[in-house]
């Protein structure tokens, strides 16, 4: 008798965050894998947060539907209905919902038994020769490039123990850019599969949803997911390079703080979440034994333990005393 087929089902969640010149010149890329199983648990977790009001456990879409809206106003709950957006933090025109829904959603990640996961990739602007990326069209070529090792780390890393990983479906962000690229929605999927001895199946090709979940008309279950991981590599990128000076963010950050202590100590003290840097070295030009111009390549991956985060471990002003 043959043995059962050891696998799994999987969704997978894909946002970037754009480089900052000045602060943090790296491209920001992260994906969110969710296995099928798990995901109904996880989304019920996640919109549960939302109901700020300690007399309720459950989020309701409307007001209206609410049985315990006699504690609520319409007000109130349209402010928890926001979109979670890490860049929407902010120190003046405060969402104060926004604030404790993202702390929420980053104390259920960080102390979750993987039943979520995450890898994130830094891309160092500053020693990425682009030149090797094509004439036109070279930040596309980019993203289709690193989308691909995102994604490959990550079925690696967490799901190797699988014989078949099936990918039900890969959802990304709205970006007009990508979702005219033939390349990045086709082709890219192609390559993962082949790159992964037929092990893996993709059930469709990638779809990109609205992260606003009141704008989103057909996957609006998956903006939530969408802002899961917005958050989570906003926080991560706050606490590495505190690119922004508001203690709202400094206080949101912090939550992931103790996962990202302890990557910093060892690469694989967390088994939910991947934090990796590329490239380690520039590419440098040197001359062969003909005397031709040639590529010397040490652009190996690097992590956290070569960081000090810029991010205060704590408040450091009297703002936690008062």
């Amino acid at each position: 008798m043959f043995a059962k087929e050891n696998r799994i089902e999987l969704e997978i969640y894909f946002d970037e965050i754009e480089p900052d010149k000045r602060n943090c010149n790296y491209i920001t890329m992260g994906a969110l894998f969710v296995p099928s199983i798990n995901k109904k648990t996880i989304l019920d977790q996640i919109l549960n947060a939302r109901c700020l009001n300690k007399g309720n456990d459950k989020w309701y879409e409307t007001y209206d539907s609410c049985p315990n809206n006699v504690n609520c106003k319409p007000y109130w709950h349209n402010m928890n209905n926001v979109e979670v957006h890490f860049i929407d933090i902010r120190d003046s025109r405060v969402n104060k919902s926004l604030i404790e829904i993202s702390k929420s959603w980053l104390k259920q990640f960080s102390s979750n038994y993987e039943i979520i996961f995450a890898n994130v990739l830094y891309i160092d602007l500053n020693k990425l020769d682009s030149s090797l990326f094509g004439d036109e069209s070279k930040k596309a070529n980019i993203y289709n490039k690193f989308f691909r090792t995102v994604i490959d780390y990550g079925l690696k890393t967490y799901f190797r123990i699988y014989d078949k990983i099936i990918i039900k479906n890969i959802f990304y962000d709205k970006k007009n850019e990508l979702e005219r690229h033939y390349f990045f929605n086709y082709r890219n999927l192609e390559k993962l599969s082949f790159d992964s001895s037929k092990n893996i199946v993709f059930m469709n090709k990638i779809i990109f949803v609205d992260s606003d979940h009141k704008e989103e008309e057909i996957y609006p279950d998956e903006s939530h997911f969408i802002q899961l991981i917005d958050l989570i590599i906003g926080a991560i990128r706050h606490n590495i390079f505190r690119v922004s000076d508001s203690t709202n963010k400094d206080k949101v950050a912090r939550k992931i703080r103790p996962l990202l202590n302890k990557l910093k100590r060892k690469y694989f003290n967390s088994s939910i979440l991947r934090v990796s840097f590329y490239p380690k070295n520039k590419i440098q030009k040197v001359r062969d034994l003909f005397g031709k111009d040639s590529f010397l390549r040490k652009d190996e991956f690097y992590h956290l333990d070569r960081f000090n985060f810029k991010l205060a471990e704590q408040d450091t002003t009297l703002n936690g005393w008062l």
